[in-house]
């Protein structure tokens, strides 16, 4: 999709997702200079009591630096970033071996998920271009019009037209399920046989993340 010029009417990019891929997405295309909206099913979790989902902090590598500088935000995750130099291994017989992320010197961040989201959000909204829409869930969609329907808590619901859809809602995607309408779109779903606990353990040295495994359990 070709950026939009000064002389031509901005393409519209709508994006159905507001967690960390897509608002990171809103943020490209609307620094890029296209209308930008963003379609969130969930209520707006900068002002939310309880922020449901994935609480597992985030490891930000050299590559995912990398896509927080080009829309200007490295600099700030990194600043509120825990160095992670190694990951410890704890065996059923009482040995921790460290496995070391990179060589002497390197380390990867432990980020809070809950707090980048937020950020990029924020972020986003900076953007005179970006509209964000938040408890609106995808009912349906055309993959031949660009036509979606969503439908807000009060049980109404909005109609919305883009030049293109970009869909970041994650693995029970709505925008995956309406393809899978269409002729000659195959798609495979396999879940893993672990478990998910969270448990909130105290840094020791702030250099290793304890990963912990029993049977099924990580």
């Amino acid at each position: 999709m070709e950026e939009p010029t000064g002389r031509l009417t901005p393409k519209k990019v709508a994006v159905v997702g507001g967690g960390l891929v897509g608002a990171l997405n809103a943020c490209y295309f609307a620094k890029r200079g296209f209308d930008v909206e963003v379609f969130e099913t969930r209520e707006d979790i900068r002002q939310a009591k309880v922020v449901k989902g994935r609480s597992i902090n985030l490891a930000l590598s050299h590559r995912g630096r990398q896509a927080l500088k080009h829309v200007g935000m490295e600099d700030k995750i990194v600043s509120q970033g825990i160095p992670m130099h190694a990951r410890m291994i704890h065996s059923p017989s009482g040995k921790q071996s460290p496995i070391p992320y990179g060589k002497k010197g390197q380390f990867i961040l432990s980020v809070d998920r809950a707090n980048l989201n937020k950020e990029l959000l924020t972020e986003a909204e900076t953007y005179p271009n970006m509209k964000m829409n938040f408890d609106h869930k995808l009912k349906d969609w055309s993959p031949e019009t660009g036509l979606m329907t969503f439908t807000r808590l009060d049980g109404s619901h909005d109609q919305i037209q883009a030049d293109l859809i970009v869909g970041c809602d994650g693995a029970f995607s709505a925008i995956r399920k309406q393809f899978l309408r269409c002729s000659r779109f195959n798609y495979s779903q396999t879940y893993i046989p672990h478990g998910y606990m969270e448990l909130t353990m105290p840094p020791v040295n702030g250099e290793v993340s304890p990963l912990q495994g029993r049977g099924g359990l990580l």
